[in-house]
């Protein structure tokens, strides 16, 4: 009589916890083969600042409908300031003091010269897995920061990105998974519109030791310049966020705010 053979027919869990290795071995197998084909296809996690999938398609489209309609009242809304101006020299004075001071604060769409930058996610794959390494090739919220920041100090009057109108109250930043402008979330790639000379524009932009020329050591593809001269003007939305003031108020004045703390 075979002792082993005798000792497992009277442990039946032997048999039990055998088949459960097998099983688990098959699985770790499969895990393995998934992960050396996606690092064969040159696929990575999803990237910070883009939501697995996009946007969702319900949610742009809602965001979109609201927009269109907060610019659609607004315009209402200037064009009965233009009526009641019609009165007086004086109102007519006001009114288009007003009307500039709302261009200014990106409170109206605007047209004219000057660029776009397009910034999209590498294709190209990492050369190792280190999360230092995959930022390098990703496009982030500081990115479109610096972008900002850049084209505002060249002299550019009006920015967008992706369609959000760029003003002194807007957040750029990451959250979660996303980038969002405005409190919208944005889609890879991502276009900086900027009205403004296109040449000086561009030129920031390229500066030695720059953001563009960072990001095209690593890969070129990463950024895109497209000057937009006369018969190509740009048309950039307004600004459609929330424009209520609770605590700030002219300095001077006397008294207190009663909805303040």
């Amino acid at each position: 009589m075979n002792v082993f053979t005798s000792g497992h027919r009277n442990q039946p869990w032997v048999w039990q916890v055998t088949g459960l290795c097998f099983i688990l071995g098959f699985l770790l197998a499969g895990s393995v083969q998934t992960v050396t084909t996606i690092r064969r296809d040159g696929s990575s996690p999803p990237r910070v600042g883009q939501p697995p999938g996009g946007v969702s398609a319900s949610l742009a489209a809602k965001v979109r409908d609201m927009e269109k309609e907060i610019a659609s009242l607004r315009d209402q809304k200037t064009k009965l300031e233009s009526t009641l101006a019609q009165g007086t020299g004086e109102a007519k004075a006001l009114n288009d003091e007003l009307q500039k001071t709302k261009l200014l604060a990106g409170l109206t769409p605007v047209r004219g010269v000057g660029i776009v930058l397009t910034l999209q996610d590498s294709k190209k794959r990492p050369p190792s897995d280190r999360i230092a390494e995959r930022d390098k090739y990703t496009i982030h919220d500081l990115d479109l920061q610096q972008a900002v920041n850049e084209l505002g100090a060249s002299g550019a009057e009006a920015i967008a990105i992706n369609g959000q109108r760029v003003i002194g109250r807007t957040a750029i930043r990451c959250v979660g998974p996303t980038i969002q402008v405005n409190g919208v979330p944005l889609s890879n790639p991502f276009e900086v519109s900027a009205i403004g000379d296109p040449d000086t524009l561009a030129s920031a932009l390229n500066l030695p030791w720059g953001l563009l020329d960072e990001m095209r050591r690593y890969d070129p593809a990463m950024c895109r310049i497209t000057k937009r001269g006369k018969g190509h003007e740009l048309e950039l939305p307004a600004y459609t966020g929330n424009t209520d003031v609770r605590y700030a108020k002219p300095a001077g004045t006397s008294g207190h705010d009663r909805s303040g703390t």
